[in-house]
């Protein structure tokens, strides 16, 4: 719409602005500036009013003739502005028709006589209400102006269009839920409409019970009418037609009809099929069948054989069996629907043959030289049964062979003839019947074998520590493991129980080990193991030289691990052979040649490894005083030993925790002279 000279509605026109009224003695500077504020003024003020005036209502609203609508409308005005009254137009380019003023008398056709205003200007509220709707109010655009006369915010931008129709609203009739016999019937009659001041009226017919009435604001200027009718539901109502009429100004709607369905539980459930018996093979269809209201629309089947219940996947009616045991197979089914469950009072029993099945349990057991086997089988008819071991038809395996079967519980037993390990030998089942047949390998059960003890590190000092581990193949799996220390009169069970032992501390002397394993077959143990130890050579106090009649035989015995290189050395001895040999873990070298008489002579025996070397030194003089000589330096010896021993202890340990290896140590007072025996050492470590 556009107005000319941009004025408003209902505005006065001015020909001539208020300051040429003003006396001739203003002086021009003031009429400047009195006109530069007035265009200012006004330039400004049609922009703020743009930003604060705001309406609210629906874009079009479809209302029925001869009803009624109110059309819900909201505005906003600038705090500056205190509004008083309002008029409704009807869009136009060209003028403005009013449809609404407080002035009758302006009011165009159709809308004259049949608009009322039902809001509140002091509150922002310009809802209009048109009664007695017209066919030819269809179409119509309107949009209220506050004060026309002075505001000059243009309103026309936002308009509610009049949708009028002759089709009287559809009308919503539904049964609240599913009721049962005995439960309360809900029936809900529902319509939209425009006139909350008249709206529709709402029957049942003849249709007796509790009826409440409800009017619901659902915005946009339309309601909702809503009558529910409540009555106790009975089997006599199954089927049986409700209808509701509604009912608008100035005419009658034809009623809308809504079923009554009275809902039940499945009851009378049974399975059924074609045939009870069945040979391998063979499918068999059975049906679950039921009296329901809604009709059962899930189900549930289950399979009773053997003792036991599983439920089946499938959910129909109706299913097709093919994987029939032998046996009673009972069969029974559920059926459901939206109101509850009920479950088939008996089952359908079907009975079948099948080939043989051998049960996954069936195994053998190896005891030395023993074997037994089961097999457990399930057919029917009832199978019979062959063996083989490792391919061999087990009569021609095994010794005192012995095969019997009781309730389908196969057993075999014998000795094997040649040396089997559980890791190569096949024990097979064959069951078979007329339906078919089954192999099946026998898994092996037998103690732990090849039991055995290792060491780490493979080479260890004294004072070190190592891990003797105890390795077997098993199955079953090995459950618990045992370590024993081994000695010339028995052996002693220690405290470790897993696969591993640790010894913090070695010695030269330690061992034999062994170890044991267990499963649920029994037990199996290893050989004695010896913990091999290095360390540098001693000799023997017990090593010493004999003379008689000229002859010289000297022995020299040396402790060492890895074994000492013996040599000797003897002045004025010619020497005839020197022999080395090893024994318990000793070295044993001899020396034996001829001495002249009356002299004195020194002899001297040297072991040496990669650890160290140490010498031993013997003086003979003469025959008689050789004995004698020999005994006390034995006796010295043996005493200058054992201080040696701890020095060489003291200065290992003083070795290791410096943690110098392959560090040559002369140790002080490596020569000590008890007697006539002379001891020199040189270790490494």
């Amino acid at each position: 719409m556009a107005y000319k000279g941009g004025e408003a509605p209902g505005s006065v026109t001015q020909t001539g602005w208020e300051w040429e009224k003003r006396p001739q003695d203003l002086d021009v500077m003031g009429r400047w500036w009195v006109l530069l504020c007035f265009v200012l003024q006004a330039l400004q003020w049609p922009f703020t009013e743009a930003e604060e005036w705001s309406v609210t209502m629906p874009s079009e609203i479809n209302v029925l003739t001869r009803s009624c609508v109110v059309i819900p409308c909201t505005f906003t005005h600038p705090p500056s502005h205190e509004p008083s009254h309002i008029i409704w137009y009807s869009y136009s380019s060209t003028k403005y028709p009013v449809v609404y003023s407080e002035k009758p008398e302006d009011v165009i056709e159709p809308f004259h006589g049949r608009t009322e205003f039902t809001g509140d200007v002091k509150s922002g509220n310009c809802s209009l209400k048109i009664s007695h709707i017209l066919p030819a109010m269809n179409e119509y655009q309107l949009y209220p102006w506050i004060d026309p006369d002075t505001v000059k915010h243009k309103f026309y931008h936002k308009t509610v269009k009049l949708k009028v129709q002759e089709t009287t609203p559809a009308v919503r009739l539904i049964v609240d839920g599913n009721p049962k016999e005995g439960e309360t019937l809900h029936i809900s009659c529902t319509v939209v409409h425009t006139c909350i001041s008249s709206p529709p009226t709402l029957s049942f017919g003849d249709t007796s019970g509790d009826v409440q009435d409800n009017q619901t604001d659902l915005g946009q200027g339309y309601w909702r009418t809503e009558s529910t009718i409540s009555f106790p539901a009975t089997t006599s109502d199954q089927g049986r037609a409700v209808g509701c009429w509604v009912g608008h100004p100035g005419r009658q709607a034809a009623p809308t009809w809504v079923e009554i369905s009275v809902h039940y539980a499945p009851r009378s459930v049974h399975v059924s099929a074609e045939k009870s018996t069945a040979l391998v093979g063979e499918n068999v269809t059975l049906e679950c069948r039921s009296d329901a209201n809604p009709s059962s629309s899930t189900f549930l089947w289950y399979l009773q054989r053997d003792g036991s219940v599983c439920t089946l996947t499938a959910r129909e009616d109706s299913i097709t069996v093919t994987d029939l045991r032998h046996g009673q197979n009972s069969f029974y089914c559920t059926a459901r629907n939206i109101l509850g469950m009920a479950n088939s009072s008996s089952p359908f029993i079907i009975t079948t043959e099948y080939k043989p099945s051998i049960f996954p349990e069936s195994s053998c057991v190896i005891q030395g030289p023993a074997l037994r086997c089961w097999c457990k089988v399930r057919s029917l008819p009832s199978a019979s049964v062959e063996w083989t071991v490792d391919g061999t038809d087990a009569q021609a395996a095994l010794s005192h062979v012995e095969m019997f079967s009781v309730r389908q519980n196969h057993t075999l037993s014998g000795e094997l003839l040649f040396n089997f390990t559980v890791h190569h030998t096949t024990v097979t089942c064959r069951a078979f019947n007329g339906h078919g047949q089954q192999e099946h390998s026998l898994l092996i059960k037998a103690p732990p074998q090849n039991v055995s003890v290792s060491q780490r590190p493979l080479r260890v000092l004294e004072g070190q520590s190592l891990t003797l581990s105890c390795s077997s193949h098993a199955f079953p799996e090995v459950l618990s493991y045992g370590w024993y220390q081994v000695y010339e009169d028995g052996e002693v069970q220690l405290s470790e129980r897993s696969d591993r032992l640790h010894l913090q501390v070695v010695g030269r002397h330690m061992g034999p080990y062994r170890c044991s394993a267990r499963n649920e077959i029994g037990q199996s143990r290893s050989a004695g193991t010896l913990v091999r130890v290095d360390f540098a050579p001693v000799i023997s106090p017990a090593s010493s030289c004999a003379l008689e009649n000229g002859q010289v035989r000297c022995e020299c015995v040396v402790e060492s691990y890895p074994l000492a290189a013996v040599t000797w050395t003897a002045p004025g001895v010619q020497t005839n052979r020197t022999v080395s040999m090893e024994f318990s873990g000793s070295l044993k070298s001899t020396l034996t040649g001829h001495m002249g008489n009356g002299q004195d002579h020194e002899i001297t025996c040297h072991a040496a490894n990669r650890y160290g070397q140490i010498s031993l030194q013997l003086t003979l003089k003469g025959s008689s005083a050789m004995s004698t000589s020999s005994l006390a330096a034995a006796g010295c010896g043996a005493a200058a030993l054992v201080l040696l021993t701890a020095a060489i202890l003291y200065c290992t340990q003083r070795s290791r925790e410096n943690i110098n290896p392959l560090v040559e140590v002369e140790l002080k007072g490596n020569e000590e002279e008890k007697g006539d025996t002379k001891y020199s050492r040189t270790m490494w470590f």
